[in-house]
């Protein structure tokens, strides 16, 4: 296969007022339209370009997105010059555009090639013919104005495209509604014969040791022919099998199947529970004379997955329970938006480096949000790399006052035709786990979406017959009841949640642990979260420092970069006046990663009997003021990320306790569980109450015993708080193997008064930090608790690296020293500036030298 990239740099583009173009002839070769053209990327994003040629102020910035709204409403028209070289003259040719966004005209050489529909199916057109080889060839393509379409807050019965509604307005990213050109463009060149498309699909025998693997070539022919088809199987380095077959060719479609049978496999796991080893096929279709007419490559992995039932289940529930080559296998998931509302742009360091942030922090599983995208090959091939399973829904979701599917038959059509298009693209991946009709999808009595919607029943049913391997959900949440709340009594009905989702918010120094100590009897728990303010970094990068105060809904800048998440009044009842922002950004940072934190022990402790977790949100698309996102727009980690990470190790210890604040209460009570993910363990544990100054009041130890992938109720610990003079104190568990090693150990950090602000008026207190080899030992050197001691990379904001440490957002007691890992993301090769600064610390700066890491 011939083919030839038209992606870069060397595009131009302008905006027009309705059909405008039409009447200057913009899109043609020769045109008097010559004044305003910009340079522009593709791929790429129309907001992108006109930032890059000032056409609009930084959105990012400020209110600023406001004044781009206009953006979405125009027609743009994207042109580009290019030469062929004379070795293709003679070929047939296709032209290939893999995503434009949304819907776009296209011309070469001034000849209308037709209209496409849909940012997730490839517009192709045949142009063989109109192809010049002697001269420059001029592509053109016009982007109409982008389609009207509902907001977060609306009717999603109303909903009429297949587009990312995220940029229409949501709680986590202003009005940037996108068009572009936001996947690769090229021209592919073949002899008579056209290889369309591979599907791969391994079959695994129940022992596990063998593997029958079938193969669909999907290919079209100019005319009827005799072929031969070369078959070549690697894995890594070595070479699995080569074959040669003969086939019969008729013009037009063809499908040609072969097999092949592979004994011992190697297999493909999710992170945390093996390796991911990958297969590569590469298949070429030869002419008699042996030339190459066409050739396509594939990679794909090899397990048997599935999703079974929950233990103790409704006998009427979807199994939720996720089982991976044979074994149960816990879902420590997180929600996934795009990463950018300009989603075009290519970003490969941040993709990658946020990926790399779920691998690290012990993800198996990621949700696309069905708000969001069909996500990228580059993000599917990652995940496939990386062990990151892939939940991805269709883009259909709630809109608040009205949440039903489209019953309209023409959509219905359309988005079956999307499916079909879809569908093969990503059915090779082993990451893809399963698909999705939309996200909280319900009736107008707030129950579930299932099957018999209509929409929802032609989607699966596609599904079925392109990826029949695949697992499938009408809609998530799904079940009997919607929402997971303090409104919703499990003992009325305790198999009444089957997937829920909810709250999103911070219930309470005492109704957070009355909440999810009841349980709820979910079986999977796909959506929730915990509201927090951004890093101060990012913050003080995109909000006017000047407009900052006060953190309250009158100041517009708060409204505009985070309304639905500024809980004034939850927050003053919780921690009291804020003295400054900084203060605000320390005290919900620490609601935000204890309320996240305590939900996914609570959720594991029920483990099989709820089958996961997939807290809301992983990361963000735009740098929100507040939201609930544990990585902030430039990839930062909020402390939320590292509470939730420990959570999710593979052997945690957790603790269940009824509030975090005890005031008038002289007795402090806790069951302590062990969250075990790999085989039995034995050993020593140890828990401890300590005051402020880190005097201990209580302690207990007890040797016991974790079984293989489960967790299990170790102790009731109490202690008598009467004794405690300081506003605060700590809870410590920590667990030794027989042979005396340290396994894992937690602090957990609980208030004596009624609230929380005790925390953010405490002495000041000192710290050591210094590098010994790939680590910092930060030592608290003074008399007083060092209170969220965080460690940061103090590079640009904007500069594509990033600094990982396997340890951060920690208490010290005096004299104490913590030993943090530190990591430079790939490629970065030059000293790195590190911040450690604790709640009631100065700030400590220093360079950890290039090489040292």
């Amino acid at each position: 296969m011939n083919q030839i990239s038209l992606n870069g740099t060397d595009w131009t583009f302008k905006g027009y007022q309705g059909e405008d173009w039409l009447w200057r002839n913009a899109q043609k070769s020769q045109t008097n339209d010559i004044n305003h053209w910009h340079p522009a990327s593709v791929p790429g994003s129309v907001l992108h370009d006109a930032l890059q040629n000032s056409l609009i102020p930084d959105p990012y910035v400020g209110m600023n997105s406001l004044d781009a709204e206009w953006v979405p409403q125009r027609s743009w028209v994207y042109k580009k010059a290019f030469s062929l070289p004379p070795s293709v003259a003679g070929m047939s040719a296709q032209l290939c555009f893999s995503g434009v966004d949304y819907h776009a005209r296209y011309f070469l050489n001034n000849e209308p090639l037709g209209d496409h529909t849909g940012m997730y199916t490839p517009a192709r057109f045949d142009v063989t013919g109109l192809l010049h080889y002697d001269q420059e060839n001029v592509l053109a393509v016009v982007i109409s104005p982008a389609p009207d379409e509902q907001p977060q807050v609306g009717y999603s019965s109303r909903v009429r495209t297949h587009k990312s509604r995220m940029t229409y307005w949501w709680d986590f990213c202003p009005r940037m509604v996108h068009q572009g050109i936001w996947q690769d463009v090229s021209l592919r060149f073949y002899r008579h014969l056209r290889i369309d498309d591979l599907y791969v699909r391994p079959r695994l025998n129940e022992n596990l040791d063998a593997a029958i693997v079938d193969f669909l070539l999907n290919c079209t022919s100019l005319e009827e022919t005799h072929a031969r088809v070369r078959f070549s199987l690697t894995q890594g380095e070595q070479t699995v099998l080569e074959a040669e077959m003969d086939r019969s060719i008729i013009k037009g479609h063809n499908e040609i199947h072969f097999q092949c049978d592979l004994t011992r496999p190697l297999l493909w796991a999710p992170n945390g529970s093996g390796e991911q080893p990958l297969y590569e096929v590469r298949v070429e279709i030869l002419t008699p004379d042996h030339a190459i007419c066409d050739a396509i490559e594939k990679t794909f992995g090899i397990r048997k997955l599935q999703f079974i039932a929950n233990e103790k289940a409704d006998p009427d529930a979807l199994p939720y329970t996720l089982s991976v080559n044979g074994r149960k296998t816990y879902i420590k998931g997180w929600n996934w938006v795009p990463i950018d509302a300009m989603y075009g742009v290519p970003q490969p360091e941040k993709l990658n480096h946020l990926l790399q942030l779920a691998k690290k922090a012990h993800v198996n599983l990621l949700r696309v949000w069905g708000g969001g995208l069909i996500e990228t090959e580059s993000f599917y091939d990652l995940c496939d790399r990386l062990g990151i399973l892939v939940w991805q829904e269709f883009i259909q979701s709630s809109s608040g006052i009205e949440n039903s599917p489209p019953d309209d038959p023409d959509f219905i059509h359309f988005m079956q035709t999307e499916a079909a298009g879809i569908i093969p693209l990503k059915r090779n991946h082993p990451s893809l786990a399963a698909w999705c009709g939309g996200n909280e999808l319900s009736n107008v009595d707030s129950v579930p979406s299932d099957d018999n919607a209509p929409l929802l029943a032609a989607l699966k049913r596609v599904v079925n017959e392109l990826d029949p391997d695949r697992a499938w959900f009408p809609t998530s949440f799904s079940g009997k009841h919607a929402s997971f709340d303090l409104r919703n009594d499990p003992k009325a009905d305790p198999k009444v949640n089957h997937d829920v989702h909810g709250p999103w918010e911070y219930q309470g120094p005492e109704d957070q642990y009355t909440l999810y100590n009841g349980g709820g009897d979910s079986l999977l728990h796909s959506e929730f979260g915990v509201e927090g303010i951004t890093n101060l970094r990012t913050l003080n990068a995109t909000f006017p420092a000047d407009r900052q105060l006060p953190v309250s809904l009158t100041n517009p800048f708060w409204e505009h970069r985070g309304a639905w998440w500024i809980k004034e009044k939850d927050w003053k009842n919780l921690f009291g006046e804020w003295k400054s922002v900084e203060m605000a950004v320390h005290a919900t940072q620490f609601m935000q990663a204890e309320g996240l934190r305590y939900a996914v022990e609570a959720d594991r402790r029920r483990q099989y009997h709820n089958s996961g977790s997939m807290p809301w949100q992983f990361n963000e698309p735009f740098p929100m003021s507040a939201c609930t996102s544990a990585v902030d727009y430039y990839g930062h980690p909020k402390p939320a990320y590292y509470a939730v990470r420990t959570a999710y190790e593979p052997f945690h210890l957790s603790a269940r306790y009824s509030a975090l604040v005890h005031s008038g209460r002289d007795l402090f009570n806790a069951g302590i569980y062990c969250s075990n993910s790999g085989s039995r363990l034995e050993g020593d544990l140890t828990v401890s109450l300590r005051d402020g100054t880190g005097k201990q009041i209580s302690h207990q130890t007890m040797h016991c015993e974790c079984p293989e992938n489960a967790t299990q109720y170790l102790l009731d610990f109490q202690a008598d708080l009467k004794s405690i003079q300081t506003g605060f104190f700590f809870m410590d568990m920590a667990l030794h193997s027989a042979s005396g090693d340290p396994v894992t150990s937690s602090r957990v950090l609980f208030c004596i008064g009624s609230n929380l602000a005790p925390l953010f008026y405490q002495p000041p207190t000192t710290l050591r930090v210094e590098q010994e080899g790939k680590h910092l030992l930060v030592t608290n050197t003074g008399s007083q608790t060092a209170l969220g001691v965080w460690l940061e990379s103090m590079w640009d904001l904007k500069k594509k690296a990033w600094v990982y440490f396997d340890q951060d957002y920690f208490h010290l007691l005096p004299g104490e020293t913590q030993a943090v890992h530190v990591e430079l993301s790939t490629g970065i090769h030059e000293p790195a500036p590190i911040s450690v600064k604790g709640w009631n610390t100065p700030s400590y700066n220093l360079i950890i030298p290039e090489g040292a890491t």
